[in-house]
């Protein structure tokens, strides 16, 4: 068996292959297109005689599937908890490679969950729809701008709820204002119904996507949870089952606070924000959207608000839901609501 670990770069990757006996054998650098690692790869030996670690950076699905083309064992290796290449003080592409070469036949490199094809395509298609919508919210932004300058010219955008519905778009198109203004202002407007028709085609294939899934339709009935949340929810948590517990669950969704001592006292800080950043911002805006429809997680973010801020008693409801969740997934079971003893 041989152990090569892969140092990735942007424009190159640094390999370094060990033998059986843990012997360095050779360090090579070589390019980052996917036929020139296959093509490396296969030069060292058969499928079955390899074994190839890479930490999860930038870009890793290209490299791991390239990989996956030569090798049989792949260990992604989690970025965060491979400390000892990060915190070397003698910090090279040789020492980097070659440490992770190490930490693989010594079994000791903390291995990165690897979703399958499917669920990162589901991935992609869900974080452009996001990424979309935050552009669209970029270009509101600046017409309010514009509409501020203007609020002179303006009548009947201040009685609506939506200025970007049919009513509200058809009033600053027909407005007169400074034809720069208005120029730049109908194309923000144009921009924003290409926008929209991205999204709609992107809600589309995630709605297909969405039929007849058991989870997806389990994680529905809590309120607060549309098709799209519950699809980015079941996505992102992909398989319940690698989960220990829902304690596990939250950290990876980074809803737990940060915790630290000082002599015999413990205190707890703001969450710590390093896990899932998709799914954490999914449970928050759906636990916005509970507290309305939920008697339960309505309780309990007043319970909360009565000793913490809003946005505490909101990251309260989120994890609450998430420890929720875990429960529905692994029972297989619908969402119950737990009756609010008030005393």
């Amino acid at each position: 068996m041989k152990y090569i670990g892969l140092d990735l770069h942007k424009k190159s990757i640094f390999a370094t292959v060990l033998g059986g006996d843990g012997k360095i054998l050779s360090r090579t650098k070589i390019g980052s297109n996917s036929r020139d690692i296959i093509y490396y790869l296969k030069s060292q030996g058969t499928k079955d005689e390899l074994s190839v670690a890479m930490e999860a950076s930038y870009n890793w699905q290209y490299f791991y599937r390239a990989v996956e083309e030569a090798a049989d064992a792949i260990v992604l290796a989690h970025p965060l908890k491979t400390r000892i290449i990060g915190e070397a003080k003698i910090k090279t592409d040789k020492i980097d490679s070659s440490v992770l070469a190490h930490m693989l036949k010594a079994e000791m490199l903390p291995a990165a969950y690897v979703p399958k094809r499917s669920t990162m395509q589901s991935k992609m298609l869900l974080r452009s729809r996001i990424s979309l919508v935050r552009i669209r919210t970029q270009v509101k932004n600046k017409i309010h701008a514009i509409i501020d300058k203007n609020k002179d010219s303006y009548t009947g955008l201040e009685n609506l709820s939506d200025i970007f519905g049919k009513a509200g778009c058809q009033i600053l198109r027909d407005t007169k204002i400074s034809p720069i203004d208005y120029q730049i202002l109908s194309g923000y407007l144009d921009l924003i119904d290409e926008i929209n028709k991205k999204i709609k085609d992107l809600e589309s294939k995630i709605d297909k996507r969405s039929l007849n899934d058991k989870e997806i339709e389990l994680l529905k009935t809590i309120p607060g949870i549309g098709t799209f949340t519950a699809f980015l929810i079941k996505t992102e948590i992909d398989d319940i089952a690698r989960f220990l517990s829902k304690e596990k669950l939250c950290c990876y969704a980074g809803l737990v606070p940060s915790t630290h001592g000082s002599a015999d006292k413990l205190y707890h800080g703001r969450i710590v924000k390093q896990g899932n950043k998709f799914l954490r911002w999914a449970l928050t805006e759906a636990a916005q959207v509970s507290i309305r429809y939920s008697e339960y997680f309505r309780y309990y973010y007043s319970k909360v608000r009565s000793k913490k801020n809003a946005n505490s008693a909101t990251i309260a409801v989120a994890r609450r839901m998430l420890e929720v969740i875990y429960a529905m997934l692994k029972e297989g079971r619908a969402y119950i609501e737990k009756p609010v003893d008030i005393k």
